[in-house]
């Protein structure tokens, strides 16, 4: 989805990580990054839009009966994506 030259940043407190994802990394001693490279941390979907349609895409979102989250930012840098 990231074309060369730009980084997604992710902030890994910006929505509700359920319990089973948490349980799963403590049960199963396994590290941070590998719990959100396997299994997004229960983040689900993402859509990127361009900043000026955040608010109307949200509210789209959540007339479709989703409870949508705005999770991170397309930073330069390089291709890849930063969890912070």
């Amino acid at each position: 989805m990231l074309k060369d030259g730009v980084c997604a940043v992710i902030e890994k407190d910006s929505y509700p990580i359920p319990p089973i994802f948490t349980l799963m990394a403590k049960t199963g001693d396994i590290e941070e990054t590998m719990m959100y490279n396997t299994f997004n941390m229960g983040l689900g979907m993402v859509v990127a839009v361009d900043p000026a349609d955040v608010d109307k895409a949200m509210e789209a979102m959540k007339a479709a009966g989703d409870t949508p989250y705005v999770v991170g930012k397309i930073v330069a840098g390089e291709k890849g994506v930063q969890l912070v």
